[in-house]
């Protein structure tokens, strides 16, 4: 939903942007829509109504209706033509026709709307408002503004929620008379990127219009022209709707145009113009003063390139004869467009013959020996203005001017920064900010810093001859660092000018670009070791620094004294009642979509200086040591068997014979 409003005066506009589209279309195959609308989109203003007719080129069917806003109309059966009147006297009204077509399917056309503000205060601030609803994932938004189908700004979202959301955009602008009619869009997207899929794009738009009384340059002219000569008085006014014109000299009606010729002057008189619209009417005097030609100062015609705009006249330096008796105070002046002026030119001639100034607007105080020449809004970017003196010198009339050193300056409507590769970007890429100044001069004298936060990171000084106002742009290159996620860059338009306004500021500063720089994740503990007391308690935490944020979670042996906890952004392991089998290595891993990092912790049982257990170290001595036993009893066996054994006859030993020996085998005897 796009809002416009004025402020202070609460004038407000809301334009529907919808990024998800849930109406009767969806049960209804593109093919199978019988319907048109032969106004298929209207631009009105606020207040009005419209007239709509919706045909079919299905007559069998179970109703067309109309349904605007949440109303239905009253159902038409048998017909192939609905009509009906839209009142644009809500900004977020909707309009759509509808027909049935059987039980299954029901079809509908949608019409288009664009309202818009039939007058506005000029110079009061509009804030335009783009709402987004119902999006997802939100860092994926593109919102841009444009005007007159110029990218005027970019906005980027950073919030990481997957949900859908609703988000907006707010652009706030200096709205003049110059730009009625001007159109301010907004665009919505979501962006993927290359490889992802592409989205259609949704805007809605906000037409400028502006009505306003007539006025004038200037309220007073001064012509002179020589005795016989012809002349023309223009009675341009500004105003809308157009004004008409009323020329009236000494109470006598001459014309109703805009302009009056006049043949072979004579005599000097004054002429009075009037202008008048519904909203106003206003006058303005011309006197016409007959008096010598004087020479016209020379004018340099250029035409700028690339702008299409009318030639520019590029006022040459102040030229005085020399000799000339004529001081300007002050020779050279800068002054803001719509500003007020006011140059004294004097003499050291004690009695001139003649003294003015050659201008085309303006009013002119004769001092004798001085004359003042003010303007109370200067609005003509071509405006030149001479003084002139004729002197007696000797006998001989003599002539001479001096021509005024001014210059008109406009500070930009809007100073804006895009990146001109919208959405995320990786650590190690490039990042193209734009800075764009909207309507501005002198080019020449204009200063462009770029700022990342309150540091200045460079300054462009634009060297371009332009005295009309123009757009212009700055652009900004550098490599993302993880340290520019979520940092503000912001550039400042600054005209480098000696006015004399010093209270009013020249220069604009643009909102601030958010970047998204997309990094792997970082682990803020690291690799550690930790000791436990047995039969105690023991927490591991794990937390990651990424963006996106990453995912965490634990390797290790599960037991049943391991409990695994998560608060915010870290993953904890609590371990109770230790025992020795929770030593040991615990694992944990932060993944997002850039990459992957681990931590290990090493778990161990205070006082021991191994995590490896010394009982199973004396088991194992053990085991080896009886093994060893049993295979050398194993061996001797074997060898004795291979030898014989031998045994003694007790009895016979006892009777003092001989003592017999015999082989002993399993209970056989055998006779040596």
């Amino acid at each position: 939903m796009l809002t416009a409003c004025m402020l202070p005066l609460r004038m407000l506009g809301l334009l529907m942007l919808m990024l998800s589209l849930c109406d009767a279309d969806s049960i209804c195959p593109t093919e199978l829509n019988p319907l048109t609308l032969d106004v298929p989109r209207v631009i009105e203003k606020y207040g009005e109504s419209v007239e709509v007719n919706c045909t079919s080129t299905e007559a069998d069917h179970n109703g067309m209706y109309w349904r605007i806003g949440n109303n239905d109309s009253r159902f038409i059966f048998g017909e192939s033509l609905i009509s009906q009147s839209v009142s644009l006297s809500e900004w977020n009204v909707t309009a759509e026709c509808r027909i049935i077509l059987n039980e299954t399917h029901e079809c509908s056309k949608e019409l288009e709307i664009t309202i818009y503000l039939n007058r506005a205060v000029e110079g009061t601030l509009f804030e335009l408002q783009c709402n987004i609803t119902d999006v997802a994932p939100v860092q994926n938004l593109v919102v841009r503004w444009f005007k007159d189908n110029q990218t005027i700004r970019t906005d980027n979202f950073t919030n990481t929620t997957t949900t859908p959301v609703s988000e907006s955009s707010t652009l706030a602008v200096n709205i003049s008379r110059a730009e009625h009619g001007a159109e301010f869009r907004c665009e919505a997207q979501l962006d993927f990127g290359s490889h992802g899929p592409q989205l259609p794009v949704d805007s809605e738009i906000y037409i400028v219009s502006m009505n306003y009384a007539p006025e004038f340059k200037n309220t007073s002219e001064d012509f002179f022209v020589h005795e016989g000569d012809d002349v023309t008085l223009n009675c341009d006014a500004e105003g809308r709707p157009q004004p008409t014109f009323h020329w009236k000299h000494d109470g006598k009606k001459l014309s109703d145009t805009n302009n009056l010729n006049i043949t072979r002057v004579n005599t000097s008189g004054t002429y009075n113009c009037s202008a008048i619209n519904s909203l106003g009417s206003i006058t303005k005097e011309i006197h016409v003063h007959v008096t010598m030609n004087i020479p016209a100062a020379p004018a340099v015609i250029t035409t700028p390139a690339v702008i299409t705009t009318p030639a520019v006249i590029t006022t040459p330096e102040p030229y005085t004869p020399r000799g000339c008796p004529l001081v300007l105070t002050p020779a050279k002046i800068v002054v803001r467009f719509g500003d007020p002026v006011s140059i004294n030119c004097s003499t050291s001639v004690a009695v001139p013959i003649k003294m003015g100034w050659e201008v085309t607007s303006g009013d002119i105080r004769d001092n004798g020996t001085s004359v003042t020449w003010s303007l109370e809004k200067v609005e003509d970017w071509s405006i030149k203005s001479a003084c002139f003196i004729t002197y007696g010198d000797n006998g001989i009339d003599r002539q001479c001017y001096v021509e005024l050193d001014i210059t008109l300056y406009k500070t930009p409507d809007i100073v804006s920064v895009s990146a001109l590769d919208s959405g995320p970007v990786m650590v190690g890429t490039e990042i193209q900010l734009k800075c764009d100044i909207i309507n501005v001069t002198p080019v020449q004298t204009l200063t462009v810093r770029w700022y990342r936060g309150t540091d200045i990171l460079r300054t462009d000084v634009l060297d371009e001859n332009r005295r009309i106002p123009v757009n212009m742009s700055s652009i900004f290159n550098f490599t993302a660092e993880r340290d520019y996620n979520g940092a503000e860059f912001k550039c400042e338009a600054e005209l480098q000018l000696e006015t004399n306004r010093p209270d009013l500021g020249h220069n604009l500063t643009s909102s601030p670009y958010t970047a998204v720089v997309h990094f792997a994740p970082e682990m803020n503990e690291g690799t550690y070791s930790k000791e436990v007391n047995l039969d105690g308690h023991v927490t591991l935490n794990c937390s990651a620094e990424g963006n996106p944020l990453p995912d965490l979670h634990w390797n290790y042996t599960t037991a049943e004294n391991v409990r695994e906890t998560t608060r915010g952004h870290q993953k904890s392991l609590t371990i109770t009642g230790a025992t020795c089998t929770n030593a040991g290595f615990y694992i944990c891993v932060a993944t997002n979509k850039v990459g992957e990092v681990t931590s290990t912790v090493t778990l161990k049982m205070k006082g021991q200086i191994s995590v490896f257990p010394w009982w199973l170290l004396i088991g194992l001595i053990v085991i080896f040591i009886v093994i060893v036993i049993v295979i050398v009893v194993f061996i001797v066996l074997k060898h004795y068997k291979k030898l014989g054994r031998y045994s003694f006859d007790l009895d016979r030993a006892n009777d003092g014979s001989d003592i017999p020996m015999a082989p002993q085998s399993n209970g056989t005897e055998d006779t040596v």
